[in-house]
Order: structure tokens, then C-alpha cells, then sequence
């Protein structure tokens, strides 16, 4: 029964400190405003040591993550042009090799054409004239082969 006594009596010390230190601790923080004419060389607001330094950590605190949230925004933003950058110059990239291929084929088929029309040919009249020549021979070589059938030796 004793052990049980001092059990509780341990908890709830425990548990009352624990629920009203934080209370206690921030009661001595004192901010107060004085005027012209109070016991104070000036007019304006007095902190206690300790206000004054739970301000100064506050404000360091914000500082620190000000300047974090700026550098993962800045982070950010450097990542979106780059990778805008990046598909700009793929795109560059393209493009330049689809005119080099293009400039390819056309300057090939302006060679092949620039061939084609340097080429030696026979004068067009020349094939005709060799037309004629030619069906003439075909219409005396039948003649003959017919007249040799119907007449042989």
C-alpha cells in the first residue's frame, strides 16, 4: 500500500510539473510600454531577457526559413528553365538535322538532274530517222522470208 502511495504521489508530481512548467517558464517574459514621463529615459516597449530572446530566436528562426523556402523556390525555377532550355534545344536539334537531310537529298537530286542534262544523247531526228531505217529492214526481211515460203527452191 506504501509503494502504491508513493507510485501516485511520483506521478502526479511528475505529470503536474510536466503540464505547468512550460506555463511557469514563459511567465517570466515580460513586455511592457512605458511613456514619456514613466521612470524611462524613453518612450517605446521594454522586454525582459527573456522575451527579448525568445524574439531574437523567433526571428532567426523565420530568417533561416525564409532563406530556405527562397532556395527551394529559386531551385525551383532553375529546374523549369532548364528543362524549358532543354526541350527548346532538342527541338534545335531536330530541326537542324531534318534541313541537313533535306539539303542532302536536294543537292542529290540536283546532281542526278545536272547528270541527266550533261549527258551525251542522241539527237531525237537520229531515232527517228534509225525508227524508220529499222521498220523498213523488218518489212523487206518479211518480205523476203514469205516470198521464200510460198516459192521454194
Amino acid at each position: 500500500m506504501k509503494r502504491n502511495i508513493t507510485a501516485f504521489l511520483a506521478c502526479f508530481t511528475f505529470t503536474t510539473q510536466a503540464l505547468f512548467y512550460p506555463v511557469i517558464a514563459y511567465a517570466d517574459e515580460e513586455v511592457a510600454t512605458v511613456q514619456e514621463g514613466d521612470p524611462a529615459p524613453f518612450s517605446g516597449t521594454l522586454f525582459s531577457t527573456e522575451a527579448a530572446a525568445r524574439l531574437l530566436v523567433d526571428l532567426e528562426t523565420q530568417k533561416e526559413a525564409c532563406t530556405v523556402e527562397k532556395d527551394r523556390e529559386l531551385q525551383i525555377q532553375a529546374s523549369r528553365f532548364q528543362l524549358e532550355i532543354d526541350n527548346l534545344q532538342a527541338s534545335l536539334d531536330y530541326c537542324d538535322e531534318a534541313c541537313k537531310l533535306r539539303l542532302a537529298i536536294k543537292t542529290e537530286q540536283i546532281d542526278y538532274l545536272t547528270t541527266e542534262l550533261t549527258r551525251k544523247k542522241v539527237h531525237p531526228a537520229w531515232i527517228f530517222i534509225g525508227g524508220i531505217v529499222a521498220g523498213t529492214a523488218i518489212t523487206i526481211g518479211s518480205g523476203y522470208a514469205m516470198s521464200q515460203i510460198a516459192n521454194p527452191p
